[in-house]
């Protein structure tokens, strides 16, 4: 039994998601499961607190009261395993959505075919994917092997190149940015981007976009060109609803 809780304080809204859901089972033969509606994200936390099961949770985000990303956030807290999907009017929240680790988000008014990505995304148990790795050459002939999901950013700095990862810093001192970034792009399309000259930058682990830089995850900041937010903000929009983004 899968429990789906869907949280809009627009009737109208929550109806037509809560109709679509069933559809989407329908049409698909199952799982077994059960959706509750909620028009306060107060009821729905009450719900959770006093055990009742949610293993998806579909949120709008701006209601009155308690936003939907503050709500995912106690979500999280009561169960770190539920999956997360929001629906809004606008995409400037998907930065802040993603950073909560959402399956997905989804723009309003919902599309079927957006809410079927969305739930099959968030319902799937998929085999985790092989490791991409890419090959840094490093000082005194040392080959260093790094999975590209760790690599937070890289800098140039002089003839180097800094791989800043999950692990540690690995320097670079063969390859160029350009060939690097050609590198992921092969192996994680869509995934990592240069917002400014001598950076390549993962776009899991950007935590804001501003018009003049990117705040990443550990807080470092990446500058940006000015006039330049409009196509990073594209960039990362693509990516965060690209087919190759889990």
């Amino acid at each position: 039994m899968i429990g789906i809780a869907v949280c809009d304080d627009t009737h109208q809204h929550l109806e037509s998601l809560c109709a679509q859901i069933e559809g989407y089972f329908s049409s698909h033969g199952g799982p077994e499961h059960e959706i509750l509606s909620y028009s306060s994200p107060d009821a729905l936390i009450q719900d959770l607190e006093n055990g009742r099961r949610c293993d998806i949770a579909i949120l709008d985000i701006i209601m009155p009261g308690k936003s939907g990303t503050d709500t995912a956030r106690r979500i999280r807290e009561i169960d770190e395993d539920a999956r997360i999907i929001f629906a809004s009017v606008s995409r400037e929240y998907a930065i802040e959505a993603y950073s909560i680790g959402a399956v997905h988000y989804i723009p309003k008014p919902v599309e079927p075919e957006a809410l079927e990505e969305a739930l099959d995304r968030a319902i799937s148990f998929k085999h985790p994917k092989p490791e991409r790795r890419i090959v840094l050459y490093m000082k005194n002939a040392i080959i260093q092997s790094v999975e590209c999901n760790d690599i937070l950013y890289i800098e140039s700095l002089g003839y180097h190149r800094i791989v800043h990862t999950r692990q540690g810093v690995f320097e670079e001192t063969k390859q160029t940015l350009s060939t690097l970034l050609e590198e992921l792009e092969c192996l994680c399309p869509g995934q990592f981007c240069s917002p400014y000259r001598g950076y390549i930058i993962n776009l899991n682990e950007i935590s804001t976009i501003t018009p003049s830089h990117i705040v990443m995850r550990d807080g470092f900041k990446v500058l940006m060109k000015r006039g330049d937010y409009r196509r990073i903000r594209d960039i990362y929009f693509a990516w965060t609803f690209s087919p190759f983004h889990e």
